[in-house]
């Protein structure tokens, strides 16, 4: 890849309303920004990896396992905002954003996620995106469904099922994912953007940056994610650690970091 220096930044706080306290709660014994943070580091790409916190307590926990943490404000309401606020302390081109709630991330899609920032300059937004197969998962308002163009650029974002089936086919429909990279420049400009009717309608972010006309690439990965939002979530990535050979590899990798 070109001379562009890519960082990491993993935003992570403690007073998630569903599940306070989460990126410190063990599984498998060590904490979930820990999974986080060392999968994420796995990846050969990035020169630097972060944590963003306004809490004491998760920079405390990321300085003790050797990783590094940046202080932010506690009045962020939304991830993108409390990274740019890191990232203005950051020598960096391009900035990964992965939520601090993904303890089963591949570091692997890294690289695709932020090769198109790197071979076109006009790209200022990527953002990963898996292909939803269940029917309930269209129903399910938690889950953001994306439609791409003929060219994989974002063409909506919604929690509503769409598109509306009339004529039953076979047009993908994405979710997103918590993986993202901004050019920092962009990132910057994006969180100065005043926010918009889409995006507060359907508390969705990323819709500003489509309805200010920016283009978004969509990186498909065909794999489900699986996030942490809940306490009974832990049992789920606990028993996809023990029983997935993928997974059980990964974790090993991660406790010799």
């Amino acid at each position: 890849m070109p001379n562009k220096k890519i960082v990491a930044v993993i935003p992570a706080r403690m007073a998630a309303s569903r599940f306070p306290g989460k990126p410190l709660f063990p599984i498998l014994g060590l904490p979930m920004i820990e999974h986080v943070r060392r999968r994420v580091s796995l990846c050969a790409a990035l020169d630097r990896v972060y944590v963003a916190t306004c809490d004491q307590e998760i920079a405390d926990c990321v300085k003790k396992f050797g990783g590094e943490s940046i202080m932010t404000k506690s009045t962020h309401e939304r991830c993108t905002d409390r990274v740019e606020e890191a990232a203005q302390h950051l020598e960096a081109d391009i900035i990964v954003i992965l939520q601090g709630d993904e303890p089963l991330f591949i570091p692997d899609i890294i690289e695709p996620l932020v090769a198109p920032l790197i071979e076109n300059e006009q790209l200022v937004c990527t953002n990963v995106l898996s292909p939803i197969h269940d029917e309930e998962d269209l129903e399910d308002v938690n889950i953001i469904k994306t439609l791409l163009d003929q060219k994989n650029r974002v063409l909506y974002y919604s929690r509503a099922a769409i598109p509306y089936f009339r004529v039953k086919n076979n047009c993908p429909v994405y979710r997103q994912t918590g993986l993202s990279a901004f050019t920092k420049k962009f990132l910057h400009q994006f969180s100065q953007l005043p926010p918009t009717p889409l995006e507060v309608a359907e508390s969705i972010d990323f819709l500003r940056i489509l309805e200010h006309r920016f283009p978004i690439q969509g990186v498909i990965y065909d794999q489900r994610t699986m996030g942490v939002d809940q306490l009974q979530d832990v049992l789920r990535i606990e028993t996809v650690l023990r029983e997935s050979p993928r997974h059980k590899e990964l974790h090993q990798k991660i406790l010799k970091l």
